[in-house]
């Protein structure tokens, strides 16, 4: 999308530079520590992409081992015996 602008390119210099003087005018106040804790800060967050890298600690994978359980060791299960131990449960715990 293009944006729109009332300020040409040979005027950003000078517009850049006054603004640059009214804010060093209201930060005159601070130590000289905290104005350059202040344009750092500023540097910084325009010079930070909109759209981050992933951090390290999400960059990393987990390992996981699998582990393979046959089914043919287990005993079969009748579906008749299976009904009939169920019938066999307290009403309490079927209803549950």
């Amino acid at each position: 999308m293009a944006v729109e602008s009332w300020i040409t390119p040979e005027e950003t210099p000078a517009l850049a530079e006054a603004a640059m003087a009214v804010i060093e005018g209201r930060l005159s106040r601070i130590s000289a520590t905290e104005r350059e804790a202040y344009w750092a800060s500023i540097r910084k967050a325009y010079n930070t992409p909109y759209n981050p890298p992933a951090s390290k600690r999400s960059a990393k994978t987990a390992q996981v081992s699998v582990i393979a359980i046959s089914t043919d060791a287990l005993p079969a299960i009748e579906v008749q015996a299976a009904a009939l131990a169920a019938s066999a449960l307290p009403a309490e715990i079927q209803a549950a």
